[in-house]
């Protein structure tokens, strides 16, 4: 509706919290947690229109729409709603996912320029060969140890790993392979909040023991671990990582959906 009032208040009634479950329970698949996760940590807004509250967003540092979620009864004012948003905050882009289309769609129409930021996989086949026995449950004794090892291997800042890793640790939701009690690859199963009965998987394989097939065989003991939950194993990487995709195929699981970053330019109205 092109003659609504639209407002963002910032959201401290609690808004996007309140509508997580049912929107979560709306997606057509459970969201990429990673992504997810960043959507949770940018800047929440409560969203008005005509002075009712019809649903939430987020907003990040980078002025990247993170979420987008109206209740369905307001659903008419999506297009008016994101292009209020794309000028109240110059937005630069925006972040949607095909498990939630309607998002999906209203940004591909306002947007000019797709880049695909996440393959996400659900596990459909028998894995291929063997899996690794003998993985152990980390625990907070390991903490710097696993710190270090993920340091090394993948790069990521201390300020990250250490509450990231520590909080896996408390889950019960980081595996570790070693070979003569030298740490060679992390396993992390973690257990989906947002929509339960699934857990993502990840996996970190050290430097020097890559190339070996080892990903998969630690994918596929995850697949196990995470069935003896009784979990549905996921799972997701970015599109350059080939290597990744290869092990994460040969594991059983396929690519059925994508997160986007969706560029929202200017418009020549805008000046």
């Amino acid at each position: 509706m092109n003659d609504a009032h639209y407002e963002a208040i910032a959201d401290v009634k609690g808004t996007y919290a309140d509508m997580q479950p049912a929107y979560h329970a709306s997606l057509m698949a459970p969201a990429d947690d990673m992504w997810a996760s960043f959507a949770d940590a940018a800047s929440s807004y409560a969203l008005l229109a005509n002075g009712e509250t019809v649903g939430f967003c987020a907003v990040n540092d980078e002025r990247e729409l993170m979420a987008f979620h109206l209740l369905p009864r307001f659903e008419n004012f999506g297009a008016g709603l994101l292009e209020f948003l794309r000028k109240q905050y110059a937005l630069a882009a925006a972040v949607a996912s095909t498990v939630d289309p309607g998002f999906l769609a209203l940004c591909l129409e306002a947007g000019a320029g797709v880049e695909t930021k996440a393959l996400m996989y659900r596990h459909v086949l028998p894995p291929e060969g063997d899996a690794i026995s003998g993985l152990r449950l980390a625990s907070m004794s390991d903490h710097e140890a696993v710190v270090a090892f993920d340091e090394a291997a993948i790069g990521a800042p201390r300020s990250f790993l250490e509450p990231y890793l520590a909080e896996r640790i408390e889950n019960r939701e980081l595996l570790l392979h070693e070979d003569q009690s030298r740490l060679i690859a992390i396993g992390e199963c973690r257990n989906d909040h947002r929509s339960p009965g699934h857990a993502h998987l990840g996996i970190v394989v050290g430097t020097e023991h890559r190339g070996k097939g080892l990903g998969r065989r630690l994918l596929h003991a995850l697949v196990l671990e995470s069935r003896s939950r009784g979990l549905q194993p996921l799972c997701s990487t970015e599109p350059e990582n080939h290597a990744a995709q290869a092990a994460i195929h040969a594991a059983g699981f396929r690519s059925q959906h994508r997160v986007f970053r969706i560029a929202l330019p200017p418009r020549a109205s805008d000046s």
